[in-house]
């Protein structure tokens, strides 16, 4: 049953229309502490899935059946559909310790949370408004598409039961599902009519070659990054055979930073001080003309430059960490930096390389998506801060623990 979920979560993913980008500036190991201290929070909302639906009012119940919550931008919001936000929002915030005992101390951290439901729904909503202002609609073949992914997800389970259960446990029904569904294939429509390489909102293939190569607006670099945690022991049995039995980075980098965190604090400043130590061994190579690709392979830890073999391409908007883009930007083609360290990471050792056109021709609709994200993110803002919404009196009384 738990692995036949990944099949809801697979199409769910299909359905989400707002932009995000991942952001490399973020503390990982925080992120991961934060999650294991709020594992509780998550058996809560988990058990909350399984609940019947059910809203509860004034101490009442009252009946949902073609309950309208509220209207974002002409589209009526039922009591079913806002569930499966208000829910799944709170899922997810439950992995950083908000529950609805939480919310029901706080009326000022519930309404907050609400603004978020009613954000996401704006989001969501966003490719119905700009279908709808570029006359983009769903042909035969897109509903066609919809009704083959539905039976795909379906096709999962092995009965009619389990695949309601799962739909009851990613607090869906039905319709609602179908809409979701249907929402995304618009969304990818109007995707591929209007933001992508030679739609309405999209740079124009021939202005964005001009901008990478702009060295004020775009940055091609490869780089050896020396974490603080490269030189912790592994002591183990279970880590360290993990650690020896792969070549995935991120898989070895997680080992070595559990075996950094167990140790104390003086522990973890030698074993920064051998790091560091590596690092201007590294960077004393690299600037002596020794190869510097082959010194990526032999002592770097970023996973991204095994799949990003060509090097990163940023530009100013592109979400690393600020000591990162400050010194690929100051560098001069086929320069190395000194030492570039960050808290979060540790060393980095920077070459910035000429732009490859022949690459950027390979890639030209993922750079330009890239390239896009703060424009497209900001018609995103415009569009939802429009969006008028009317509140039906039900939802104005709603309580922290009204919606199971």
């Amino acid at each position: 049953m738990l692995k036949r979920i990944s099949a809801f979560l697979l199409a769910m993913a299909l359905a989400v229309g707002c932009l995000a980008s991942c952001d490399k500036d973020k503390d990982e190991s925080s992120s991961k502490a934060k999650k294991s201290d709020s594992s509780a929070a998550a058996t809560d909302s988990a058990a909350e899935a399984k609940a019947e639906p059910s809203l509860t009012i004034d101490g009442k119940k009252v009946k949902t059946k073609d309950l309208v919550m509220l209207t974002v931008d002409g589209h009526d919001i039922d009591f079913d559909t806002y569930r499966y936000y208000y829910l799944s929002t709170l899922a997810n915030y439950a992995n950083y310790g908000l529950t609805a005992d939480a919310l029901k101390e706080d009326d000022d951290m519930f309404k907050k949370f609400l603004e978020q439901v009613e954000s996401t729904i704006k989001n969501d909503y966003v490719s119905d408004k700009l279908a709808e202002e570029n006359n983009i609609k769903l042909d035969k073949k897109d509903l066609q598409v919809v009704d083959k992914n539905i039976k795909s997800t379906q096709s999962q389970y092995q009965s009619e039961e389990e695949y309601l259960e799962a739909m009851k446990s990613m607090y869906l029904t039905e319709e609602v599902f179908k809409a979701m569904m249907t929402r995304s294939q618009l969304y990818q429509k109007v995707q591929s009519t209007l933001l992508s390489n030679g739609g309405k909102y999209a740079t124009p293939a021939d202005e964005f070659k001009k901008v990478v190569k702009d060295t004020k607006e775009y940055s091609r670099v490869i780089h050896i990054l020396i974490p603080y945690e490269c030189k912790a022991p592994i002591t183990d049995k279970e880590e360290l055979e993990k650690y020896n039995s792969t070549d995935d980075l991120s898989t070895k980098i997680e080992s070595k930073r559990t075996a950094f965190n167990q140790q104390t604090e003086d522990k973890q400043a030698k074993l920064k001080a051998e790091a560091k130590k590596l690092a201007e061994a590294v960077l004393k190579k690299a600037k002596s003309g020794e190869d510097f690709a082959a010194l990526v392979k032999k002592y770097g830890w970023d996973p991204g430059m095994v799949t990003n073999p060509d090097g990163y391409y940023i530009n100013q908007n592109t979400s690393f960490v600020q000591e990162f883009k400050d010194a690929a930007f100051s560098l001069k083609e086929n320069e190395i930096s000194d030492l570039v360290e960050n808290a979060s990471y540790g060393w980095f050792i920077i070459k910035r390389l000429p732009v490859d056109m022949d690459y950027v021709e390979e890639n030209l609709d993922t750079m330009i998506q890239e390239y896009d994200t703060p424009k497209i993110n900001k018609l995103y803002e415009d569009i939802t801060s429009k969006m008028k919404v009317k509140y039906s009196d039900t939802y104005k009384k709603m309580k922290a623990d009204s919606i199971t």
